[in-house]
């Protein structure tokens, strides 16, 4: 009978692993490695001593009693022995994705452990642990308990302090390491620190019993899979502390994975740089972003998912190198367009102003990805207008309140006829692809704007017309919008010898009545008098807005004023807009 070795490697890969270990066991029959994607090791003071106390409390009140140390989830892997090791025998490895805080902290506690201990049965186990030692007449190779990936020094530190003897007794070099910028060897030294101080204060009876009961009675929970996906989904249920991983480190890691061992540092390292660049939640947007401007419609799947079965698999991108490329250029572009952070600086004031109220102001990011597609291919050629077209497109269309899925298929659009065309002016030219409903705009802007969505957006493009530019927005730290003819008069208030009951109804919530703040609202104020507005609400927390500055070179606040701001402001957007 033929045996169908693909179909058994899929059920082993497909198969999932369970069961309680002691930690001498984990110690002693896994491999393990803190892939490339994983978090640096990031445990402080409060965790290594409330892991330390925990135990040991347990060891004198429960000697007996076995103590659960919380669960660890894994990839396993089979490692071909013939390139790995000198004895040609394969073996396996496991990826650590989730418990890996808690197993670096038992390493460093077991070269601790190993440097001051006095019995020697104690000391050879703990190396044991850490290290095991290679032996060329039985063709034992040396081999870490636990490998670290694409971490910087991190494996350089821990083959000088925890792979070598006595190198948790170097106190004075540790110190040196906790002021280092890798956050895992700082925090590392730190705990190797912590867990020496607390050592300190016991004898050796007390040492003994203490990791007697850490290697006989400690246990974990592992759980395992070959299956990559398998692995990360249990991961995400199990996980109850920290954060899970995210997208990015899967995709990191199939990216990486995709790259020869002896090449992959540099694409590592620039990944993480990245990934610390942006933060966690920006760079997952990143991701989403460089996943439009390459499938041009909405996302339906995962990220995970979209990348693999939109990008992937027709090849409009390849893993490994080409995708580390792409996302390094989009990265810079982002940097540039979004962030301004270019030592180059070639763009225009007007430009990062209008970038500005439109991060701060839109319902979303989906104009994003057809701003960095058009720099990608046309640099800065026509930038500023593009930008203008892109904003009035997207900001007219959910003024004119079409739906989230009609606003990003029109995003998208814009997205194709920029893989199409050859030159920014045919781009620009193409009418149709900017054009948003007319009619519905000018009722929109014309009728009640204050509660709407877009209210404040609409102020702050009031705002851009009128700046010069000669300077950029400050940041909008805190924005309101106010009325200037007051919600709730008092009944004796001179708003009503100025305006009728019907007249105030009427233009309460209109366009031309209203301006920004740089401040909270003030409730004892904003029904106050238009003099008093003026003098202590207005003045000082305008004085960033231009247009709504005009409103302080009025003496009286009374219809016919508000009637001439109102006409005034449509015409100035229905101009801008087209």
């Amino acid at each position: 009978m033929k045996i169908d070795n693909n179909s058994s490697k899929k059920e082993r890969k497909s198969k999932i692993e369970s069961d309680k270990v002691l930690l001498k066991k984990l110690l002693t029959d896994f491999w393990f490695r803190i892939p490339d994607y994983q978090r640096s090791y990031v445990w402080e003071d409060e965790q290594v001593s409330e892991l330390l106390e925990d135990v040991s409390f347990a060891a004198e009140n429960h000697p007996q009693t076995e103590y659960f140390l919380g669960s660890i989830v894994l990839q396993k892997k089979e490692v071909d022995g013939k390139s790995a090791t000198e004895d040609g025998i394969n073996y396996f490895e496991y990826d650590v994705l989730d418990g890996q805080q808690r197993l670096t902290t038992l390493i460093l506690l077991c070269a601790v452990l190993r440097d001051i201990a006095e019995d020697p049965q104690l000391v050879s186990n703990c190396e044991k642990y850490i290290l095991q030692k290679e032996d060329k007449f039985e063709g034992i190779p040396s081999r870490s308990r636990v490998v670290f990936d694409i971490r910087d020094n991190v494996e350089e530190f821990m083959n000088a302090f925890i792979c070598t003897k006595g190198g948790t007794k170097l106190e004075k070099e540790l110190q040196d390491k906790t002021k280092e910028k890798n956050t895992s060897i700082s925090n590392m030294a730190n705990a190797i620190l912590l867990i020496q101080g607390y050592f300190s204060n016991l004898d050796q009876h007390e040492i003994n019993t203490l990791a007697k009961f850490l290697f006989q009675n400690v246990l974990l929970i592992y759980v395992s899979s070959e299956d990559l996906e398998d692995a990360f989904r249990l991961f995400t249920i199990l996980n109850d502390r920290g954060l899970p991983l995210s997208n990015s480190d899967i995709l990191k890691s199939w990216n990486l994975g995709a790259i020869n061992e002896s090449e992959r540092k540099k694409p590592a390292r620039l990944w993480e740089q990245l990934e610390g660049e942006f933060g966690r939640d920006e760079f997952e947007r990143l991701l989403s972003h460089i996943r439009t401007i390459y499938v041009k419609e909405k996302a339906r799947e995962n990220i995970l998912k979209e990348f693999q079965e939109k990008i992937y698999k027709p090849k409009k991108l390849t893993l490994g190198v080409k995708t580390i490329e792409v996302l390094r250029t989009y990265a810079d572009i982002y940097n540039k367009l979004i962030w301004f952070n270019d030592s180059a600086d070639t763009l225009s004031i007007e430009f990062k102003n209008l970038v500005s109220i439109m991060w701060d102001g839109l319902p979303s990011t989906d104009w994003i990805p057809p701003l960095l597609s058009f720099y990608n291919k046309f640099s800065s050629e026509l930038l500023l207008e593009f930008l203008k077209k892109l904003d009035n497109k997207f900001s007219g269309d959910w003024i004119t309140q079409l739906t989230p899925t009609d606003r990003i298929d029109n995003m998208n659009e814009i997205l194709k006829a920029i893989e199409k065309v050859k030159k920014p002016e045919t781009l620009l030219s193409m009418n149709d692809l900017f054009d948003s409903d007319r009619k519905a705009f000018i009722e929109r802007i014309g009728g009640d704007v204050y509660g709407r969505k877009f209210a404040k957006y609409v102020l702050l493009k009031m705002e851009f017309l009128h700046k010069d530019h000669s300077s950029q927005f400050a940041e909008f730290k805190q924005i309101s919008v106010e009325h200037v003819l007051p919600q709730n008069p008092g009944n004796k208030s001179k708003w009503w010898e100025d305006f009728t009951a019907d007249e105030h109804i009427d233009w309460l919530n209109k366009i031309g009545n209203l301006v920004l703040l740089s401040r909270r609202k003030n409730s004892e104020l904003s029904n106050a008098e238009f003099s008093v507005k003026k003098k202590k609400y207005f003045s000082g927390n305008i004085d960033g807005f231009p247009n709504s500055l005009r409103v302080m070179a009025n003496d009286k606040w009374l219809p016919a004023t508000l009637e001439e701001r109102q006409k005034e402001m449509i015409k100035e957007l229905k101009n801008y807009y087209k």
